[in-house]
């Protein structure tokens, strides 16, 4: 009975294009090696001796930095091909972390060099979303989005937890591991991905998703829809990041050094929930609006917190993490499956990467700003 519920909840996954099962494998891969994201902010205070409010701001950097990679990508990827950008933008990413990884602990060296990684990277990540959407149509757009971030969490079960081993003792592996993981990704993406693009004669695309030959701002002020929904979700990403950016160091906090090991438990903890249940949340609402479920992703934010804010015992945090993870569930999925069902083809790379900018300026004063709000009023009350 078990085992046919199990086939029932992943038949969505059946029969998609096997380029998307290659961009799956290569993202499980990056799941794996997904070391430094996490422990950013534990690795500029602990290891690069920043207080709380300088860690923000140099967070708000890689994230600046991030930011203006996007907004090149998106243009490079809809120019010159949404793998090729992909493929150079992370190899140049790559390489940079494992050149970080000899200086993991230097307080200028090691931060600088995350900014430029982070860069390259951000070139990737307009692309990364496009080469996905080019491979998927509106009928199986939910099956494509969701298995690319099931595989993602399903590599990330591993990364984090082995990362919050490495923290104190082998710091260099985590610059090193990242890099290694991203290299394999892309060789990955290189060889078994095709680099596809959608024609106007493609008969499977929507009305919303035809082709144009108009620029990129002429399709913002025709469907000004598009702007508003990337404002909403930046207030989502905010509540998101704080899982990253607040968690660890409240953990760290409240359980010293055992902190690191209990925030690496809970990442890992997050990302088999999020295996589990991406089917499971897929499936329940695979007949509602992207739009109503984003919804519910901001009412589990908020109960999620709010749990954490009145109770430090493990089990409770534990708890809220699992309802933060099906939050994030929602966000990482819905978003994509709303903006490829209403962006024109050849506009998937710009309209990504301006969206991820719009995101990315409204997220990184906060960097500041909570750190800044930990070091003056406390944990409890940020």
């Amino acid at each position: 009975m078990i085992y046919k519920r199990l086939i029932e909840l992943l038949s969505p996954y059946k029969g998609l294009p096997g380029d998307i099962y290659s961009i799956a494998v290569a993202r499980f891969i990056l799941g794996l090696g997904n070391f430094i994201i996490p422990f950013m902010t534990l690795l500029l205070t602990q290891k690069q001796g920043y207080s709380t409010t300088i860690a923000g701001t140099l967070v708000m950097v890689v994230t600046g930095t991030y930011m203006m990679g996007g907004l090149i990508g998106g243009k490079l990827s809809d120019t010159f091909g949404h793998k090729r950008t992909m493929v150079w933008g992370e190899l140049f990413g790559a390489l940079v972390l494992l050149v970080c990884g000899f200086f993991s602990e230097h307080h200028v060296i090691a931060p600088a060099l995350m900014f430029l990684a982070y860069f390259f990277i951000g070139i990737a990540l307009p692309a990364s979303n496009a080469l996905v959407a080019d491979h998927s149509n509106p009928q199986n757009r939910d099956a494509v989005m969701s298995l690319s971030y099931l595989a993602y969490n399903l590599g990330s079960a591993v990364g984090p937890v082995v990362a919050g081993y490495l923290f104190w003792h082998h710091t260099a592996w985590i610059y090193w591991g990242n890099g290694f993981a991203v290299l394999i990704g892309i060789l990955i993406v290189m060889y078994r991905v095709s680099d596809e693009h959608h024609t106007t004669e493609n008969t499977e695309l929507s009305a919303l998703e035809q082709a144009t030959d108009s620029s990129v701002w002429t399709v913002f002020r025709e469907r000004p829809r598009l702007l508003v929904f990337g404002g909403l979700c930046t207030l989502l990403w905010f509540a998101l990041n704080q899982m990253t950016m607040t968690g660890p160091l409240y953990f760290s906090h409240v359980f010293a050094q055992d902190g690191a090991v209990l925030f690496g438990q809970l990442m890992t903890f997050a990302s088999v929930v999020v295996v589990v249940a991406t089917p499971l949340l897929m499936r329940l609402t695979n007949n509602q609006s992207e739009l109503s479920s984003l919804a519910i992703a901001g009412g589990l934010f908020a109960i999620g917190y709010a749990m954490i804010m009145q109770w430090t015992a493990v089990w409770v945090i534990f708890f809220a993490w699992f309802l933060l993870s099906a939050a994030e569930v929602f966000l990482l999925t819905k978003e994509g499956v709303y903006l490829a069902n209403h962006s024109p083809s050849s506009h998937r790379g710009r309209i990504s990467g301006i969206l991820i900018t719009i995101r990315n300026i409204g997220l990184m004063p906060t960097y500041v700003f909570i750190g800044a709000y930990i070091q003056s009023n406390g944990y409890t009350n940020a």
